[in-house]
């Protein structure tokens, strides 16, 4: 119950000592009594609430109306959790999984993925792009009345503004560098984009998806530098889309308070079907153990990234809770740095490889929620091939003679969650159990990690990774690995660089020229083993009952649709 509800009942009490209880429950047992400028508080003080109790409105002859109760579950307050939070708001300054998830919730692309579909759609595009003979210029006519949030209609301009503006960003923690084909952008009219690339790439679309290709309006008031940041800069360009982020999304961003949480609410001038819901609050843990005792006690409708497989098995088997599996595509992998030590042996990395039980580990880590991984391309592409299924039949004393001492490392379980310890403790005792392994384990936090690992001077031989989807291509489980420009920047081979420009230049991406090419690259991989694929992650869901639209959701993209969930009648 409402403060303005407490306080009128005691007016009433002490003036007249007859009372008639109000009808209901309270609005939002959340909200904080002491504190009147809660939001959630003011929206049930709405004197224009249609559910607020008001005697004068009460009539005995009314009936139930059922239309309006089906409405009525189709909106309403969603509570959701996780453990990951938002590092910004900034299309340009974002390659993370939680922020990206926000900006697909309040933000759009030219295209995109529907839900349950591998193939782009357009989005603010009004079709998919004419792409010229040569493949280097694609043309796309925009939907017309698009709104920001702001209320200004979206145009050819802000289209160039924005993509011009990730691309010239080149943000170090941002995914600019999805665009680097594009050569130029121009705007014939308001309504219409001309991307031109500097070489054909069938990939394109697929990263276009993505929210570095977020629209924001053109009138901002920031800048686009054209050179690389320096921090000034870079705080600087991401302050005003995180303090007042505007987009053309189903959501407006309401409130962010770091560390605890972030409010989106419903866009009542969005261009396409409205929400199941009207507002989402995402709630952010430390510990997911504090996020499985809130889905418990019904303080959250929807707990999802991060819970230990502990923690999945007990709420799975929990009456009340509901379990939705989704699809995988993110995958956990291994990396043998070929540069130091010992992994500059090829046949180090190959006995290591051989080394590996993914049954054990699916089953003594990840508690069943995971599948064997044999390729650094997930398991529902039709590309993928199982090459490193040839090392099941070898043992490691097929490769080396003498035992080797290695240091595995992970980072401490900020970042991928719980399971990280125990994953590298798992694979340190294989290793030990071949009698060719002497392992230590060790870890940092995830800053640390990344610049030990993959930064300027890298410094683990071995370690621990994940990765999840970006874009939905089969070129997104290989080119930022194998390329010698990849993110990992310490393995190189000419012919792989060859092959994945290759088909990355392919006239049809669901062409049998390309596969070939995959399956080439993938020979050549498991020949290499400088990664080597472990698991494919299994992503599961848990919510209250009642709450509806989430299977919707999760597909092998793995965004997190909010818009497609409905609390239903008894929200948290």
């Amino acid at each position: 119950m409402s403060a303005r509800h407490l306080l009128l009942l005691l007016a009433a009490f002490v003036l007249s000592l007859a009372i008639v209880a109000c009808e209901g429950e309270p609005q939002d047992p959340d909200a904080d009594p002491a504190d009147p400028e809660d939001p959630d508080e003011e929206a049930a003080e709405d004197p224009d609430d249609p559910d607020e109790d008001d005697p004068e409105d009460d009539d005995p002859d009314d009936e139930p109306d059922d239309e309006a109760d089906e409405e009525a579950d189709e909106g309403g307050d969603l509570v959701v959790g996780t453990t990951d939070e938002a590092s910004s708001l900034d299309p340009a300054a974002v390659y993370d999984t939680q922020s990206s998830q926000i900006l697909f919730n309040a933000g759009e692309t030219l295209v995109g993925f529907e839900p349950g579909e591998t193939d782009v759609s357009p989005f603010l595009a009004e079709d998919l792009p004419d792409i010229s003979d040569d493949g280097l210029t694609y043309t796309f006519e925009l939907r017309e009345g698009v709104e920001f949030h702001d209320g200004s209609e979206m145009t050819s301009e802000d289209v160039q503004f924005s993509l011009e503006r990730s691309i010239n960003m080149n943000h170090p923690l941002g995914a600019g560098f999805l665009l680097e084909h594009v050569e130029e952008i121009e705007t014939p009219d308001d309504y219409t984009v001309e991307i031109t690339l500097s070489e054909p790439n069938v990939t394109f679309l697929p990263r276009l998806a993505y929210t570095v290709g977020t629209i924001i309006p053109a009138d901002g008031d920031y800048e686009a530098p054209d050179e690389f940041l320096d921090e000034d800069a870079e705080e600087e360009a991401d302050d005003f889309v995180n303090e007042d982020f505007v987009g053309t999304g189903r959501y407006e961003i309401e409130e962010w308070r770091e560390g605890e949480s972030m409010t989106l609410v419903a866009n009542d001038d969005y261009h396409g079907d409205p929400p199941a819901n009207d507002r989402v609050r995402i709630q952010f843990y430390q510990e997911s153990s504090q996020m499985r005792l809130a889905l418990e006690s019904d303080e959250i409708d929807v707990a999802f990234r991060d819970l230990s497989p502990d923690e999945q098995t007990d709420l799975a088997d929990l009456e009340g809770v509901q379990a939705i599996e989704g699809e995988g595509a993110s995958i956990r992998y291994v990396v043998l740095n070929p540069e130091l030590e010992p992994f500059d042996d090829p046949d180090v990395r190959r006995a290591f490889a051989a080394a590996m039980d993914r049954d054990r580990l699916i089953e003594n880590v990840f508690q069943g929620f995971g599948d064997p991984l044999y390729s650094m391309i997930a398991t529902g592409f039709d590309e993928y091939e199982p090459e490193f299924e040839q090392y099941d039949d070898a043992e490691p004393e097929d490769f080396i003679d003498e035992p080797v001492e290695l240091t595995l490392w992970h980072e401490t379980g900020d970042h991928y969650g719980p399971t990280e310890p125990s994953f590298a403790e798992e694979i340190s005792r294989m290793l030990e159990e071949s009698g060719m392994f002497e392992v230590q384990t060790d870890s940092s936090e995830w800053a640390q990690f990344q610049d030990e690992a993959f930064g300027a001077d890298p410094n683990y031989p071995a370690f621990l990774l994940g990765w999840y989807p970006s874009y939905f291509d089969a070129d997104y489980y290989i080119e930022p690995f194998y390329h010698s420009g990849g993110f990992l920047g310490f393995y190189a081979d000419d012919e792989m660089d060859e092959m994945i420009a290759a088909q990355q230049q392919v006239d049809d991406p669901d062409s049998e020229e390309r596969a070939e090419i995959f399956a080439d690259i993938q020979e050549v991989a498991v020949e290499e083993t400088p990664l080597i694929p472990l698991v494919e992650e299994q992503p599961v869901a848990f919510a209250r009952e009642g709450v509806s639209g989430i299977e919707e959701t999760m597909d092998v993209m793995q965004i997190f649709r909010f818009w497609l969930i409905s609390p239903g009648d008894e929200g948290a």
